[in-house]
């Protein structure tokens, strides 16, 4: 794990995986998830030449909260890390909960950004029907919450402890939620990875998870805005964001290549090669 000290006194945790010398891919963690979150073969990567940079938002693993952060405000957030990385171009990744904003700093940093890839994407809640795409219970729960943050927050405290005493338990509820995941949170290569990253994810009593969520009722931003080619990735058969909210984001996108991928929500780890195949110095892509 390195640290990087911001101007403002906070401080931000982030690893480097794969080629040290490869095509540097910025991978914006889903929410509940933290930096850990990636492809645990490392040869992955590095097969791809691609240098992956993953990075705690604020509240979330080691990085220091700031509370009513904006997509906004992480971006310039990521603008002090490629900096201090020395990164004049990068391609942004981003999955879930990450996709908005991966496209905050597409947004923000213009042609410093390469690419964009995303994988089951969260779209915003400005047009009709858009909230009604989300099918996971538990995440509209949490919206309306939204004027009660505080009570949000000691239900967050009170659920994250419940969590980190029985992980392998938390993640199993993930795929009773969301059957069309249990191939994926089950495979015995990521299992462990998916057990260490939400704990992670957790270790701050849940307030960067609920920051995100607070975050994207306001993007700031349109997807229209989005100026970079992005290549989006779907589940056909994701249980959490529904095939059509991809289907909605794609089609906002000013020039988006949209593809379907067999299984839920998580099946982006199944496919992580041909997830970073984008960003792989044209290399042929594969699944893993």
């Amino acid at each position: 794990m390195e640290i990087l000290d911001l101007a403002d006194g906070r401080h931000l945790a982030y690893e480097v995986w794969g080629d040290p010398d490869g095509t540097p891919v910025m991978f914006q963690h889903g929410t509940g998830d933290s930096r850990l979150a990636r492809h645990p073969d490392d040869s992955v990567m590095t097969s791809l030449g691609v240098r992956l940079i993953t990075v705690d938002r604020p509240g979330v693993g080691q990085s220091t909260p700031k509370p009513g952060r904006t997509l906004l405000d992480w971006a310039y957030d990521a603008q002090a890390l490629v900096d201090t990385l020395g990164l004049e171009t990068f391609v942004v990744a981003g999955w879930s909960g990450g996709a908005p904003h991966a496209l905050a700093i597409a947004h923000v940093l213009g042609d410093r950004v390469s690419a964009v890839v995303l994988a089951s994407a969260l779209t915003p809640f400005d047009q009709p029907g858009t909230r009604d795409m989300v099918l996971n219970r538990d995440l509209r729960n949490i919206w309306r919450l939204n004027h009660l943050k505080m009570l949000a927050r000691a239900v967050g405290r009170y659920e994250s402890r419940k969590a980190e005493k029985d992980l392998s338990a938390f993640v199993d509820h993930i795929y009773h939620d969301a059957p069309a995941d249990f191939p994926v949170l089950t495979d015995p290569q990521l299992r462990p990875m998916f057990e260490e990253e939400m704990g992670q994810a957790l270790a701050q009593g849940g307030v960067g998870v609920l920051d995100d969520m607070w975050a994207f009722l306001d993007w700031g931003f349109r997807p229209e805005d989005v100026t970079q080619h992005v290549e989006l990735f779907h589940g056909e058969q994701d249980d959490i964001l529904s095939l059509d909210m991809g289907r909605t984001l794609a089609a906002r996108l000013p020039d988006c290549s949209f593809h379907l991928l067999d299984g839920g929500h998580y099946t982006v780890f199944a496919h992580w090669r041909e997830f970073l195949a984008p960003a792989s110095r044209d290399r042929v892509a594969g699944s893993v």
